[in-house]
């Protein structure tokens, strides 16, 4: 049996394989897009008659994301190739592709489509990557904008107290900026803490803090990080776009 006799007998015969060109099958399975469309797939031969069989869309994903979303900015292009990565699967002119040996290809071709159906969906997807991505996209921003102050990253400023984090610390005379990344209600807490357990022990700083989304947080929450610290932005959209001018007040007024 030949591997495109045993990929039909794996899909229990629901399968079609169509020869669109020499060495180009493309796979009609009822594997479908959020909207109900069938799924591009298409297998090809290696080069030189490679014993691998590439698994691809001709393009085809990237060109339905784009009709309602458009990888326009370094965040969606990093969570792009964050889907991908985390897939094995790679892009070359719009194609995404992979590979498979012929015995392993039903289980790659199944992997396959449900990267497709992430991609083509990544309007809804963006959210939760953007969660995880929270700290490093901070970090990114701070470097961009904020280098010139020469933060630090990690920093304790009470040595003995090594639970006591600050996510980045800007020496700005006469008093310190502290400045925390609050990407959940654990990190609002122990932000607010970190700043009465300093107050307490009476270091001269400021304090800000850097919201993944400030609404997301109980009342509560809001409240007390809101007495404890000196400055929030509410979102990293906000911080973003506010960054630059507070700490060029601060620099000035100091």
């Amino acid at each position: 049996m030949n591997y495109l006799d045993l990929l039909k007998e794996q899909f229990n015969h629901h399968v079609l394989l169509r020869e669109k060109r020499p060495g180009v099958l493309q796979l009609v399975a009822p594997l479908y897009y959020e909207d109900g469309d069938m799924v591009d797939i298409y297998l090809e031969s290696t080069n030189g008659g490679n014993e691998k069989v590439r698994i691809c869309d001709h393009g085809m994903t990237l060109m339905r994301l784009s009709y309602s979303f458009d990888l326009d900015t370094q965040n969606k292009e990093r969570i792009f190739q964050r889907i991908l990565t985390e897939n094995r699967v790679n892009e070359e002119n719009g194609n995404l592709f992979t590979e498979a040996n012929p015995e392993s290809l039903y289980p790659t071709i199944l992997q396959f489509a449900q990267v497709v159906s992430k991609v083509s969906n990544m309007q809804l997807y963006r959210r939760e990557v953007i969660h995880s991505l929270f700290y490093e996209m901070l970090q990114e921003l701070i470097e961009q904008s904020l280098g010139k102050y020469h933060p630090q990253a990690h920093t304790f400023p009470i040595p003995e107290r090594d639970d006591l984090e600050v996510d980045f610390q800007f020496d700005i005379k006469p008093r310190p900026v502290y400045l925390f990344g609050v990407k959940d209600t654990s990190k609002a807490r122990l932000t607010t803490i970190s700043c009465l357990e300093f107050q307490r022990a009476k270091i001269p700083f400021k304090s800000f803090a850097v919201h993944e989304e400030f609404e997301d947080l109980g009342a509560k929450d809001r409240r007390r990080i809101t007495s404890a610290a000196d400055k929030q932005f509410v979102s990293l959209d906000d911080f973003k776009s506010n960054a630059e001018q507070v700490f060029e007040r601060e620099a000035v007024a100091n």
